[in-house]
C-alpha cells in the first residue's frame, strides 16, 4: 500500500485549485416540527457524506459542481428514508426545511414490494428497503430474498443450509448441492457495510478427492424426522464448502436496506460471477426495539438500540438477536441455534463533519446438528458448529476541491471457528487398517470391529481486507463525469486443524471389508495450515454522467476492473447505461465479464488415499495373521485452477402506465470455467499373493502372479459450463382508493443449458460376472448435457389502512414450469473398462449386451424430477401498530394447507408445497 501514497497525494495536491464554493444546506424536521440530530445525509453521485447538526441544519460545500443533476439521501433509524433529486445550476441551493417521517403503519405511503431502481448501481437493482423489512417475518437474510422474481416463496425455516443463486435454474434432483449450484452460489457476493463476507477460506469438508466436491461435505447418511411423515429428510450436511455463504448466519434485525444486483454489478464490486446482495445496517442513535417472533419451528428474540453519548462522542449502536429452531417440535432430534451480537460506533469529525467513521464489532455463533437418536443402534450424531468475530471500520473523508470529492478507507478483519463433528457405533467381527502415508504395497494390522468411528474437521478461517476508494467529479463541456477509482486487497488462511481422521478407526464406507476385500477410498489425517494463504489485489474505474441524445436523456456507467487473484490477472469491463425514450418509457442495456477466484479448498484438497487389498489371511490371532495392502497416494496439483468467469448481456425496460410501473428484465449470461471435480482414472499391475498359515507365528507368503486393477480418484478442474438465459418482470399497480388495496405482479421464466468437458463416468459396486473376462465395471457417457426450466409467478394483494395503523397482505405463487431434460443419448454408453483395466470402445450400441448393458440407463432414469403440473400455494399476514410503539403481526404459509403430489420417475411420492407454518411477531418501541 505504501507505493500509492505518493499517488493519493498527488490527486489531492491536483485537485485543490481555489474555486468559488458553493453549498447545499437545508435543515431536518420531524412530524412534529422539532429538529433532528444526526441524520445522515449522502450525495449518491459524489458519495459525499454530513450529518445534521443539534438544530437539524447541515450544510455541504459544492466545488466544481453546476449544470448537472443530484441524487440526495436522507436516512435516520426510525424513519422512512428521503430521497431528493435537485437540479443544480449554478450557485447556493438551499432544500429548505425536509420533514422525516416517522417509519410506521401510519404512513399513507410506505413500500410494500421491492422495486427496481433503474438509477441505481445497475440496470437490475432490486431494492428492500427498511419498509419492506418491517413487514416481513423474517428469521435470516434468506428470507427477505422471497421479493427476487422468479423465485418461490418458501416459509422462515433455518433447517438447511441457505444458498443464494441467481438467474439460474436448480435442478430438483440435486438437492441444492450439485456441481453447478454449488458454483452459481459461489460466485453470489455477500457485502454489508461495504466489506464482503467471504466463503473462500471455507474448508469444512472431507477429501474432495475422494467422492467429489458434493459428496465430501459431512452428512449423516440415516433419516430424521418422524417415520413415514413427509419432514423426514435424509442425508443432511450443515457445512456449505465449495458454495456460497450459507444466509442463515446472517440476522435481519438491524438491516436498513438490502439491493440485490442479479446482472452487472458496477466496476468496484470484484471476485464474483453471478451478482451481489448488498447490505446496509443501521448505525447512530435510534430508539430501543425489543422484538419476538414466534413460529411453529423456531423462536426468535432481537433488541437493539442506539445512544447519543455526547455531541462531540458520537452515537453508540447495540444489537442482540437469539433463534432457537428445530426441525419437528415432536421429534426434537434435529435443531439449529443463532446467538449473534453487534456493536456499531459512529462518530464525525473536523470542520463541518468532514469526516466520518463507524466502528463495528460483530459475534455470531451458530450451533446446528442432530443429536443421538435412543432407536438408533449406532447411537449416531452429527454437529456443525461454529463461531465467527470480526471488526471493521469505515471511515469517509470530504474533500472541498475541484476533482476529489471523497476518500474513504474500508478495513475489516475476522476469524472464526468451524467444527464438523460425527460419531457411530461399529460392530464388525474386525477391521483391516493401515496408516501407510505413501505408495506402494504395505502390511496393514488387524484391529477391533467394535469402536467409535469419530471424524472431526476444525476450521479456523482468517480473512482480512482493505479497499480504499475515490469519488471526484470532472466536467468535459455541459457533461459532468462523476469518477470513482480506488483498489482493494484481500487476505485469507485456515489455520484449522484440519481433517482430524483416524484410519484405525474408520468410519462407515471407508473400511475395507472383511469378506469381499474390495478396494476402498481410505483417509488420513490433513492439517489445513499446509494451504498457502490466498491474497487477492483489485483495481477500478468508473464513469457516471448523463448527456442528452436527441433531446432525452442518457445515463451511463461505464467502469473497468482489474484483478490479480492467486497471480492470476484478468479483466473486467461493466456497462450499465438507460435512455429514457418518453416520459413512460425508458430502456437500458447493460454488458459486463466477472471473475470469481478459487477457494482454498479447490486450490489444496489434501493428498487422496486409495487402499487395494492384495492378501487377507486371517486365522483369529492377530499375531498369526498377515495383511497386505497397496497404498496409493495421489496429490492434488491444483496450479493450473483459474478463476471461473461469466459474461453478461441484458436489455431492460421501465414503463409508466399512468400509476402503474412496469420492469422487465431480458437477461443472456454465459458462465465459463466454473469449478468441480472430475474422475481420474488409474491403471496398475499389482501381485498376487498366496499364504500358509502356520501356528505360533507369521504365515509364509509367496508371489503367485499379477492382476490388473482400476481405481478413480477426484480432482478439481475448471470442467463447467453454462447459457442463461431469461426475463424477469415486476408490475406495481397503484392504491385502489375505494378499498385502499394496491397489487404486485412478479415472475419469470429461466432456462439454463449445463454442460461439462469431460466424460461422465459410472461404476459397478460388485463384480456380478467374475466369469466373464470382457465384463464391465466401469462406462464412460458423454458429457454431461441437460437444460433446466423453472418459471414461478406471484401476485400479491396489499391492502393498507393508515387509519387503523393495520395492513393485511395476500399472496398467490405459482410454480408454472420445473423441467430438466438431457440429451437423449445420456443413458447410452460410449466404452466401458473390464477388470483387468481394457477399455473397449462401443460401436453399435445393444442394450441387451451381456457384458455392457447394465449401464444403459433409460431416459425416465436420466432425467430429473419433473414437476408435472402448475402447483399453486397461498399466503396470508396482518399487522396492526398501536400507538406508533407496540406492533402485533400473524402469518400463515399455505394459509388453504394445499400439499398436492406427484409421484418421481424413481417412484418417490413428492410434495412441493410444505405443511401451513404459523407465525406470530412482537415488537415494542421504547
Amino acid at each position: 500500500m505504501k507505493k500509492f501514497i505518493p499517488f493519493i497525494l498527488l490527486l489531492i495536491s491536483l485537485s485543490s485549485t481555489a474555486q468559488t464554493p458553493n453549498y447545499l444546506s437545508g435543515k431536518v424536521v420531524d412530524d412534529g416540527g422539532h429538529p433532528v440530530e444526526s441524520v445522515n445525509i449522502k450525495i449518491v453521485e459524489t458519495n459525499q457524506f454530513t450529518v445534521t447538526d443539534k438544530n437539524g441544519v447541515f450544510k455541504i460545500q459544492l466545488t466544481n459542481l453546476s449544470n448537472t443533476t443530484l441524487t440526495i439521501e436522507f436516512s435516520f433509524i426510525g424513519y422512512q428514508k428521503l430521497s431528493k433529486k435537485i437540479d443544480l445550476l449554478s450557485g447556493d441551493f438551499d432544500l429548505g426545511t425536509l420533514a422525516l417521517k416517522d417509519l410506521n403503519l401510519s404512513l399513507e405511503t410506505i413500500d410494500i414490494n421491492a422495486k427496481r431502481n433503474y438509477e441505481g448501481q445497475s440496470n437490475s437493482s432490486l431494492i428492500i428497503s427498511r419498509d419492506i423489512i418491517e413487514q416481513t417475518p423474517a428469521l435470516s437474510l434468506n428470507d427477505l430474498l422471497n421479493q427476487i422474481p422468479n423465485r418461490k416463496v418458501v416459509a422462515p425455516s433455518l433447517q438447511s443450509v441457505q444458498n443464494l443463486t441467481l438467474r439460474s435454474t436448480v435442478a430438483p434432483s440435486t438437492d441444492g448441492r450439485g456441481s453447478f449450484e454449488l458454483s452459481n452460489a459461489f460466485g453470489v457476493a455477500i457485502i454489508i457495510d461495504g466489506n464482503a463476507i467471504s466463503n473462500n477460506m471455507n474448508m469444512q469438508s472431507y477429501n474432495p478427492g475422494t467422492l467429489g466436491a458434493g459428496n465430501s461435505l459431512m452428512s449423516t447418511g440415516a433419516t430424521y424426522g418422524l417415520s413415514s411423515s413427509k419432514s423426514t429428510k435424509d442425508g443432511y450436511s450443515g457445512d456449505y464448502t465449495f458454495g456460497g455463504t450459507d444466509l442463515r448466519q446472517i440476522p435481519v434485525d438491524n438491516i436498513e436496506s438490502v439491493e440485490v444486483i442479479a446482472g452487472v454489478a458496477p466496476a468496484k464490486y470484484g471476485d464474483l460471477t453471478d451478482g451481489a446482495v448488498i447490505v446496509e445496517r443501521q448505525a447512530g442513535k435510534a430508539p430501543g426495539y425489543l422484538r419476538m417472533q414466534l413460529r411453529d419451528n423456531a423462536n426468535s428474540y432481537g433488541y437493539s438500540q442506539g445512544f447519543k453519548l455526547s455531541p462531540k462522542a458520537g452515537a453508540i449502536n447495540i444489537g442482540v438477536n437469539y433463534v432457537s429452531s428445530f426441525a419437528d417440535n415432536r421429534d426434537k432430534l434435529k435443531a439449529y441455534k443463532r446467538i449473534n451480537a453487534n456493536t456499531m460506533y459512529t462518530n464525525t469529525f473536523f470542520k463541518d463533519n468532514r469526516l466520518k467513521n463507524t466502528l463495528s464489532l460483530d459475534y455470531g455463533r451458530n450451533l446446528d446438528g442432530l443429536r443421538s437418536d435412543d432407536d438408533d443402534i449406532t447411537e449416531k450424531l452429527i454437529r456443525f458448529d461454529s463461531w465467527t468475530a470480526s471488526i471493521s471500520n469505515r471511515s469517509s473523508y470530504r474533500l472541498n476541491t475541484s476533482f476529489l470529492k471523497t476518500i474513504s478507507l474500508n478495513l475489516r478483519y475476522s476469524e472464526g471457528h468451524q467444527v464438523s463433528y460425527q460419531e457411530q457405533l461399529r460392530n464388525e467381527p474386525f477391521v483391516l487398517v493401515s496408516d501407510a502415508t505413501s505408495t506402494g504395497i504395505h502390511q496393514g494390522r488387524y484391529e477391533s470391529g467394535i469402536y467409535t468411528a469419530a471424524s472431526l474437521i476444525d476450521g479456523r478461517p482468517v480473512n482480512a481486507s482493505a479497499k480504499l476508494d475515490f469519488n471526484a467529479n470532472v466536467k468535459t463541456g455541459a457533461i459532468t463525469h462523476f469518477l470513482g477509482f480506488g483498489l482493494s486487497y484481500d487476505y485469507g488462511a485456515n489455520k484449522g486443524q484440519g481433517q482430524v481422521l483416524d484410519p484405525n478407526r474408520p468410519r462407515f464406507g471407508t473400511a475395507i471389508t472383511t469378506t469381499s476385500l474390495s478396494p476402498n477410498r481410505s483417509e488420513r489425517y490433513y492439517d489445513f495450515n499446509i494451504a498457502v494463504p490466498q491474497q487477492n489485489v483489485g483495481l477500478y474505474a468508473e464513469d457516471v454522467f448523463k448527456l442528452k441524445l436527441f433531446n432525452r436523456d442518457l445515463n451511463l456507467r461505464a467502469g473497468l476492473r482489474y484483478d490479480i487473484q492467486n497471480a492470476l490477472p484478468s479483466y473486467s469491463p461493466r456497462l450499465n447505461m438507460n435512455y429514457t425514450l418518453s416520459k413512460s418509457v425508458k430502456i437500458g442495456f447493460a454488458y459486463g465479464l466477472a471473475y470469481k477466484s478459487p477457494s482454498l479448498a479447490q486450490r489444496y484438497p489434501g493428498p487422496t488415499y486409495y487402499e487395494i487389498p492384495l492378501l487377507n489371511a486371517f486365522n483369529g490371532n492377530a499375531a498369526e495373521s498377515i495383511y497386505l495392502v497397496y497404498v496409493n497416494r495421489y496429490d492434488h496439483d491444483a496450479g493450473h485452477i483459474k478463476s471461473a468467469k461469466s459474461q453478461t448481456f441484458e436489455f431492460t425496460s421501465q414503463i409508466k402506465l399512468k400509476d402503474f410501473n412496469l420492469s422487465i428484465s431480458l437477461f443472456s449470461k454465459d458462465s465459463r470455467d466454473g469449478i468441480s471435480t472430475v474422475s481420474n482414472r488409474n491403471y496398475i499391475t499389482l501381485p498376487t499373493y498366496s499364504a500358509t498359515l502356520q501356528a505360533g507365528q507369521k504365515p509364509i507368503v509367496i508371489q503367485t502372479g499379477t492382476k490388473n486393477f482400476v481405481f478413480t480418484t477426484q480432482s478439481f478442474a475448471n470442467d463447467l459450463r453454462s447459457d442463461n438465459q431469461g426475463i424477469e418482470l415486476i408490475l406495481n399497480s397503484p392504491q385502489i382508493k375505494q378499498i385502499a388495496t394496491s397489487f404486485n405482479l412478479s415472475g419469470g421464466l429461466f432456462r439454463t443449458n449445463y454442460q461439462t468437458n469431460t466424460l461422465s463416468v459410472a461404476s459397478e459396486l460388485e463384480d456380478a460376472a467374475p466369469t466373464r473376462p470382457d465384463y464391465a465395471l466401469m462406462a464412460y457417457y458423454e458429457p454431461t448435457k441437460r437444460i433446466s426450466y423453472l418459471s414461478n409467478a406471484r401476485i400479491s394483494s396489499s391492502t393498507h389502512v393508515p387509519r387503523i395503523s393495520l395492513i393485511v397482505s395476500f399472496s398467490a405463487d405459482f410454480s408454472l414450469l420445473q423441467k430438466t431434460v438431457q440429451s437423449p443419448t445420456a443413458g447410452i454408453p460410449l466404452a466401458y473398462l473390464t477388470r483387468d483395466g481394457r477399455y473397449i470402445a462401443i460401436t453399435n450400441f445393444d442394450k441387451n449386451n451381456p457384458d455392457y448393458g447394465h449401464f444403459y440407463k433409460p431416459t425416465s432414469e436420466i432425467n430429473d424430477d419433473n414437476v408435472p403440473a402448475i402447483i399453486p400455494n397461498f399466503h396470508l399476514s396482518l399487522a396492526k401498530e398501536i400507538k406508533k410503539r407496540f406492533r402485533f403481526s400473524f402469518n400463515v404459509y399455505n394459509v388453504f394447507n394445499n400439499q398436492p403430489y406427484y409421484i418421481s420417475s424413481s417412484g418417490k411420492y413428492k410434495y412441493p408445497n410444505a405443511a401451513p407454518s404459523f407465525g406470530a411477531e412482537i415488537s415494542l418501541k421504547l
